[in-house]
């Protein structure tokens, strides 16, 4: 399990506090950016009740438990933005057509091209299916070193970081 504000593996039991008014799964170093605990609290059943063995029902496939999970073995390639501008360039698009057959705003495309925004999972596969380039790469072992690229923008433990040296100074 990683922490939620500094992206580390959580040694030993996870924290959960609320920090800036979220809910997070911390490790004990950014326990301290938190005034207060939570307890996670049972899910709510589903509406219609699910089918049993006895029915034919397929066995239930187990599901990453958040996002982070689901794409820790994959991070962007490294150039992402100038694949998918030579590849936009290849098809003889510009970034308005490109934007308007991913049915996306023409500043998506172009903040991604110039790599000042991550694209999230259902934009890189848009960028796969119009461009037929893939930017995502599978690395090693999720436990081999950093995780994700930094991108140059700020992260909630960054902020907080921040936030915690500004109250120090007199």
């Amino acid at each position: 399990m990683c922490c939620e504000v500094c992206g580390r593996e959580i040694l030993g039991p996870p924290q959960r506090r609320i920090i800036e008014g979220a809910r997070l799964t911390v490790c004990s170093r950014c326990a301290s950016f938190g005034q207060s605990e939570w307890s996670p609290g049972k899910p709510t059943p589903a509406k219609a009740p699910p089918r049993s063995q006895s029915q034919g029902a397929p066995p239930p496939r187990p599901r990453p438990r958040n996002d982070v999970e689901s794409v820790e073995q994959l991070e962007l390639a490294e150039d992402y933005g100038s694949q998918i501008r030579k590849a936009r360039q290849r098809l003889g698009l510009s970034e308005k057509d490109l934007a308007k057959k991913m049915q996306e705003k023409e500043s998506v495309v172009k903040n991604l091209e110039k790599q000042e925004f991550t694209p999230d999972q259902r934009l890189i596969s848009k960028i796969r299916k119009h461009l037929g380039i893939d930017i995502v790469e599978r690395i090693e072992s999720a436990k081999s070193g950093i995780v994700a690229k930094a991108t140059g923008a700020k992260t909630i433990g960054d902020m907080l970081r921040m936030k915690a040296e500004g109250e120090e100074k007199p």
